[in-house]
């Protein structure tokens, strides 16, 4: 039980440095394209060697998987991840993460409404939440006057993550969920190699490729493989509780390693969002034997 929490921790401290990795990119000059490509492409490539000695089944796919990865990993994901990254151009990586953390309400409302899944009271108290949490969020944005773009673009990404969540819930049903993550990432890869007109690993200096490898192995391929094998230890429930905490590791990470400045507001929404997350899943655990 402890290695597993320790695993989903370390799995969610991880993704918190995907926002500040993004504002340290674009202090050394990378496009967001490029540090998309670069994520996804080493992401994909260290997943693989993971994989090969942990989950050796995980890098047998079907032509049918390959087909669905494909479909979301060149259309929907792609354009979260680029939504997410060109905010961080605008607006503090704080705020993009606390943004992002709007999904779960999504995922939520689209599959009561589309997929006619029940809609429990622990759902509700959820949504109530985690809508506290984000007005906190959009009120310190206003108090600071940031970026309008970086705004609109930091809520776009959830929109889109979360729709992508509920397409997979549909689309992906009976699949591995870790086979699922490697080809998502190697088809987005690709998609942005493309966009980028190849790696073009030869025009990097020495800070930019640092970043470029960091942004592939930290939350990319550590993030996810160790998400995985905390999953195989704890469960899914246990992990997703133990996720939460990643906006308030990007707040802290965020302030250490890049000086942004952390405000009370963005604090009190964290507390907000984390509880949001973490009351749907404490009846299932008060439950477990």
């Amino acid at each position: 039980m402890v290695k597993g929490i320790i695993l989903a921790i370390i799995s969610a401290c991880a993704y918190a440095t995907l926002p500040v990795l993004g504002k340290m990119g674009y202090e050394q000059g990378l496009t967001a394209i490029q540090m998309l490509t670069y994520r996804f492409c080493f992401g994909a490539a260290t997943l693989a060697v993971f994989f090969l000695f942990f989950r050796r089944k995980a890098l047998i796919p079907t032509p049918k998987l390959l087909l669905k990865c494909a479909g979301l990993g060149l259309g929907l994901y792609l354009l979260q991840s680029l939504s997410f990254f060109t905010a961080l151009k605008y607006i503090p990586a704080s705020t993009a993460s606390l943004l992002l953390y709007l999904y779960p309400l999504i995922v939520l409302a689209e599959s009561t409404i589309f997929l006619k899944i029940k809609f429990r009271m622990a759902s509700l108290v959820s949504v109530v939440l985690i809508m506290a949490g984000c007005c906190l969020v959009f009120y310190d944005a206003f108090l600071r006057q940031l970026n309008l773009t970086g705004i609109l673009l930091g809520l776009a990404a959830p929109i889109i993550f979360g729709t992508c969540l509920t397409m997979s819930q549909v689309v992906l049903k009976n699949e591995r969920p870790a086979k699922v993550a490697l080809y998502m990432l190697a088809f987005t890869g690709a998609g942005f190699a493309v966009i980028n007109q190849g790696l073009g690993l030869a025009e990097l200096n020495s800070a930019q490729l640092s970043v470029a490898i960091m942004l592939g192995v930290i939350p990319t391929a550590i993030a996810i493989g160790f998400l995985y094998l905390a999953m195989d230890l704890i469960g899914a429930t246990y992990v997703s509780l133990f996720s939460s905490f990643e906006p308030a590791a990007t707040l802290l990470l965020a302030a250490v390693l890049i000086g942004e400045e952390i405000v009370s507001f963005q604090i009190y929404g964290v507390v907000l969002l984390i509880l949001g997350i973490v009351v749907p899943n404490l009846r299932i655990i008060m439950n477990k034997p």
